[in-house]
C-alpha cells in the first residue's frame, strides 16, 4: 500500500500585531497556507493561532522557547512584504494562469 502525504507550501509574511496572550505588540509570523488561511505564531511567546482559534500547546518542556525561535528565524527569514510576489505565489498554488 502506498501513502502520500501533501502539506500545502506556505508564504511567511511578518507583522507586529496584538498577542493576546502577551497583551502587547509583538512581532508575528503570519504563514498563508492556499486552502487554510493564515496562521500566525507570536515570535515572543511562541502561542500560535489559526482563524482566531489558539493552537493547542504540545506538552513538552520548553515547548515555548523553541517555538519563539523557530518563528523569529522565519519572521527574520521572511523580509519585507511584496504583495505581487503573494499573489504570485498564491496564483500558483490556486493553478491560475498567470
Amino acid at each position: 500500500m502506498n501513502v502520500i502525504v501533501c502539506r500545502a507550501r506556505r508564504f511567511p509574511i511578518r507583522r507586529i500585531l496584538r498577542c493576546p496572550t502577551c497583551k502587547t505588540r509583538r512581532r508575528m509570523l503570519a504563514q498563508d497556507e492556499a486552502w487554510y488561511g493564515l496562521s500566525m505564531t507570536c515570535c515572543h511567546c511562541g502561542d500560535r493561532w489559526q482563524d482566531g482559534e489558539l493552537y493547542p500547546r504540545p506538552r513538552q518542556r520548553g515547548w515555548r522557547k523553541e517555538a519563539a525561535a523557530n518563528a523569529t528565524t522565519a519572521w527574520l527569514a521572511a523580509g519585507r512584504y511584496d504583495s505581487a510576489a503573494h499573489q504570485a505565489w498564491f496564483n500558483e498554488q490556486m493553478g491560475y494562469d498567470q
